[in-house]
């Protein structure tokens, strides 16, 4: 058994891993200050005597919890309406919080994994979009307080790995739903907010004319590829992870509204500022050396999340 701490453990894909990890029988210590995560995601695994619940902004020291064997730092608003409303505390979270955990990672000598984002490559140049690509951003647009925040907290971690020698590894996450994700705000996460359109029979709000695209992968499939890469030994490494089917926004709605039964219309609206066109991540890296691929389909996925959504 290994004590592991996960920042941000009471969000969307913070509860589905500290789920999985007690499931693996580890000891957990999820950090929380519970700005956009929410304890009822915790209900599953709140009462198993190995999980424990610090309700503490990951800004602050941290160095007073029991030493830990592996830190993941999930801990960051990561929807563009959070981007925009608390540009300051997204850009501080990713900056700050990442440096006092990483100062755990060297007191305690620890397994360092952070979760950065597809969001740092911008509106890239090359698709799919390799591990080696630069970065097509904005230090100033709208989305910067995100992309820029985890561009500053790869590079401070691989500062660690290079100047202190700390085991880091970091993920290149792109798209990923499944139970738990937030949906509600105009600019919230696509496919909660199209799937909650849907069965109100609403109209399903698409941004310019659909054409951009984007790839999904389903929550399990992400637990997958954490796993595999906390149980490895692969250290100063980044890996891309993420779905294979690039689809279109616009066929993204059409496909909901019929998995659905819904009556619900498209809605083209005025595209956000600085927008990609496109995101697919290049995963031969992932699939080399961590023998992992996604399993779950685009059409399965939404199935499992739309019987989800109706059993709430």
């Amino acid at each position: 058994m290994s004590r592991i701490l996960v920042a941000g453990g009471a969000g969307f894909l913070g509860s589905h891993l500290c789920e999985a990890l007690l499931k693996k029988d580890n000891e957990v210590y999820c950090i929380d200050n519970f700005s956009s995560g929410h304890e009822r995601n915790l209900s599953i695994i709140s009462s198993d005597k190995r999980f424990n619940l610090v309700r503490q902004d990951v800004r602050s020291s941290l160095l007073s919890q029991p030493r830990c064997d592996v830190i993941i730092n999930l801990g960051s608003r990561a929807s563009r309406s959070e981007w925009e409303a608390f540009p300051i505390d997204v850009l501080t979270t990713n900056s700050e919080g990442t440096r006092n955990l990483l100062e755990c990672a060297k007191s305690w000598k620890s397994k360092y994994i952070c979760m950065s984002s597809s969001e740092i490559y911008g509106d890239p140049e090359v698709i799919p979009t390799p591990e080696s690509y630069p970065g097509h951003v904005s230090s100033t647009g709208s989305r910067s307080s995100y992309d820029e925040g985890k561009r500053y907290s790869e590079a401070l971690v691989m500062a660690y790995h290079r100047e202190k020698l700390l085991d880091t590894v970091i993920i290149r996450l792109f798209n990923t739903f499944g139970p738990r994700i937030r949906g509600g705000n105009a600019y919230g996460r696509v496919i909660p907010r199209f799937v909650e359109q849907a069965m109100s029979n609403s109209p399903l709000t698409v941004y310019g004319d659909g054409s951009q695209t984007r790839t999904f992968m389903y929550v399990d499939d992400f637990i997958d590829a954490m796993l595999r890469i906390i149980s490895s030994d692969y250290s100063g490494e980044v890996f891309n992870i993420g779905g294979q089917t690039e689809i279109s926004v616009e066929a993204l709605a059409g496909a909901i509204i019929s998995l659905t039964d819904s009556n619900s219309k498209i809605q083209k609206l005025p595209l956000p500022t600085a927008d990609p066109k496109r995101r697919c991540p290049d995963i031969t890296h992932a699939t080399a050396a961590l023998d992992w691929t996604p399993k779950i389909s685009l059409e399965d996925g939404l199935s499992k999340f739309i019987a989800w959504h109706e059993s709430q």
